[in-house]
């Protein structure tokens, strides 16, 4: 069943990898070619192609489009340009954040030529994919340049001489008179043709790049995932740092068993932590988009493969995470440095390892929870703690004059909230001539049980010979 799941998962990324490149792969490769500018060309040979166009003379304009939702902020302005080249017009829409440059060239168009003279009149450029409008479009960019004030300023001037000269004496000036005078022509027949700024073959360049990205993730996540299905994730053992046949080696022989079994179950959790968070992700980030009325194009585009990269984001981090803590050759040495702290000598770890390994399964406790594994072995002499992280705890229980346990609660920040915890401690305080602040051991665990199990199991070896505090 687990091959199984694996294989359904890597095929998965597959699809996902060939799925959002065949929805952006054409604007990719367009927009790594980079756009054209369009030259004398007429536009019906431009048609589909990814292209640079300058705007020098934007004489209406309307909104193309509505926040969804929010009828009174605009989300994209359209405006109609006159290409004097071609005695035609084309329409461009840009996002309303964009727009400043072509409303300050149509208002630029609409003054005097004594106060244009100092004003910048560089074309404003748009990059997209031309194509050709539907007539339902058409219909409203026709009574757009009906209610055009640069038009219309040429209509009530016209009787006008010294007024004509004042406004349209100048190139631009001129520029709109012809257009003005031939407007009829113009628009009489004329095949009407747009760019949306940022297109590029119906897809903004952020959902091209949000495409790719999640595909290039997919692609890597099924590389890494068949390598794994056909090496079958075998790696080489470490070996440690303990002489053939001792007592030590015994002893790491012996906590393999439930340190193997807490790595197995940490990648476990780990793979169904990033099941959960590529579900969740894909999930919230679609119906967020369907609440919202996305439409289609934009929700396939858009919203799927973001919620799907930073699902793979988030369980990458979560498998690699767990990954990291999940080897067992890594938690053993980490066991045999600290040992080695505690217990300089060789024969200071034999005789460790022999009270150990001689105490036998009914002085063994263990405890698992989501988050820990804790082991512990209380020995005729030696108590031991060994964690799942690598922390080793030794006890002399030849020392011991006092026990005292606790149960710590609290809050501790983590960002912006407050999480609580609390823990069930336990305090060794070896004898001596002085009473002591602080105690020379401690251990702490996640439940109560396990505290009192390590308390019992104690209490079966000392007797009344040790001192007990329960608070």
């Amino acid at each position: 069943m687990k091959k199984l799941l694996s294989i359904a998962v890597t095929l998965c990324a597959l699809a996902c990898a060939v799925g959002f490149w065949l929805v952006g792969g054409s604007g990719f490769l367009k927009m790594r070619a980079g756009s054209e500018a369009i030259g004398e060309e007429a536009f019906e040979q431009a048609e589909g192609k990814y292209v640079s166009y300058e705007v020098p003379y934007p004489v209406a304009s309307c909104v193309e489009e509505y926040y969804s939702g929010d009828p009174d902020r605009v989300k994209t302005m359209g405006y109609v340009a006159y290409d004097e080249a071609r005695q035609a017009f084309l329409y461009v829409t840009v996002p309303d954040g964009d727009s400043g440059r072509l409303e300050n060239l149509m208002w630029n168009l609409k003054l005097a030529v004594e106060l244009r003279a100092g004003k910048d009149m560089s074309p404003a450029v748009v990059e997209g994919t031309l194509e050709p409008m539907g007539e339902g479009d058409v219909e409203r960019v026709l009574d757009a340049v009906e209610d055009s004030e640069v038009i219309g300023l040429y209509w009530d001037l016209s009787g006008d001489e010294a007024y004509m000269e004042a406004y349209f004496s100048d190139s631009y000036g001129k520029v709109i008179e012809n257009m003005c005078l031939n407007l009829d022509g113009i628009l009489e027949g004329a095949k009407w043709y747009y760019i949306e700024d940022g297109v590029v073959g119906g897809l903004h360049t952020s959902e091209i790049w949000i495409c790719m990205l999640t595909a290039a993730l997919s692609l890597l996540i099924f590389v890494i995932r068949l390598v794994s299905l056909f090496t079958g994730g075998k790696k080489k053992k470490i070996a440690l740092p303990a002489p053939s046949g001792s007592k030590m080696e015994q002893f790491y022989g012996w906590e393999r068993e439930w340190v193997e079994e807490w790595c197995e179950y940490s990648l476990k959790r780990g793979r169904r932590l990033a099941y959960i968070a590529v579900i969740g992700s894909v999930v919230i980030l679609t119906a967020i988009g369907i609440y919202v009325k996305t439409p289609t194009q934009r929700l396939i585009a858009f919203q799927l493969p973001l919620g799907l990269l930073l699902g793979e984001l988030i369980g990458a981090l979560f498998w690699y995470g767990q990954k990291g803590q999940a080897k067992p050759e890594k938690i053993l040495k980490k066991f045999a440095k600290r040992i080695g702290k505690i217990f300089p000598s060789a024969t200071e770890q034999e005789m460790f390892a022999e009270d150990i390994l001689a105490a036998g399964k009914e002085w063994e406790l263990r405890e698992k929870t989501k988050e820990a594994m804790f082991q512990a072995v209380v020995g005729t002499r030696y108590w031991v703690v060994l964690h799942w992280n690598g922390m080793v705890t030794v006890v002399d229980g030849d020392k011991v004059g006092k026990i005292e346990t606790e149960t710590i609660s609290g809050t501790v920040r983590s960002g912006k909230v407050r999480v609580s915890y609390i823990s069930y401690a336990v305090r060794f305080y070896y004898k001596s001539g002085t009473p002591k602040k602080s105690c020379d051991v401690s251990v702490s665990y996640n439940t109560k049980e396990m505290q009192r199990s390590f308390i019992d199991l104690i209490r079966k070896r000392v007797g009344e010979n040790v001192d007990f505090m329960m608070l």
